[in-house]
C-alpha cells in the first residue's frame, strides 16, 4: 500500500466506497437543508454561512476520495496489499 502514496485529502485507507459515498450523501443533506434555510427571506447568520461552506466541503471531499481510488486500479491494489 505505500506504492499508492494516497494525497492528504483521501481518507479512506483501504478504498471502500461507503465513507466518501455518505460524505456526499450528508454534503448534499446539508446543502439542501442550508440553501432552504438562507432563501426562507429570514436574516441570514454566520452558523448557516459555515455549515454551507463544511457541506460543500465534505461533498468535494468525498467525490475526490471516489475518483482518486477509482483511477489506476487503485481499490484493487490496496485490497491486495
Amino acid at each position: 500500500m505505500s506504492e499508492l502514496r494516497r494525497p492528504f485529502w483521501i481518507l479512506t485507507k483501504t478504498g471502500t466506497v461507503l465513507p466518501p459515498v455518505l460524505e456526499v450523501a450528508l454534503g448534499l443533506f446539508g446543502l439542501v437543508v442550508q440553501i432552504a434555510t438562507l432563501t426562507s427571506g429570514e436574516p441570514v447568520e454566520f452558523v448557516s454561512v459555515v455549515v454551507l461552506f463544511v457541506a460543500l466541503l465534505l461533498v468535494a471531499q468525498g467525490v475526490a476520495d471516489l475518483v482518486w481510488w477509482s483511477r489506476d486500479d487503485r481499490r484493487a491494489r490496496a485490497r491486495q496489499g
